[in-house]
């Protein structure tokens, strides 16, 4: 029970140190010209870390839900602001 409960706080740990490693790649790479590369970035901490919040849904921690959602909206986030067009202007990544 000791070692489950060590885990879970393990895991929400490292899910929460991924969430702000995301905010702050954002915030650090946004004068970089290189925005496939900042795509790149964003994305593959936004996957694993929701691939981490469904691993700790399995678990009992009190905040998994609160994780998942920052997780979706991170996700959600990265697709408005690298792949949505805005107003006229043109979305930064062309998918087609």
């Amino acid at each position: 029970m000791d070692d489950t409960l060590n885990n879970s706080r393990l895991l929400s740990i490292v899910i929460i140190i991924l969430q702000i490693s995301y905010i702050l790649s954002f915030l650090l790479f946004i004068y970089r010209d290189d925005i496939y590369g900042k795509f790149v970035i964003c994305t593959s901490i936004n996957i694993v870390s929701m691939l981490l919040s469904v691993c700790n849904l399995k678990t009992k921690s009190s905040n998994k839900m609160l994780l998942a959602l920052i997780s979706i909206l991170q996700i959600l986030f990265t697709i408005y602001v690298y792949i949505l067009p805005d107003e006229g202007i043109p979305a930064p990544i062309q998918l087609w």
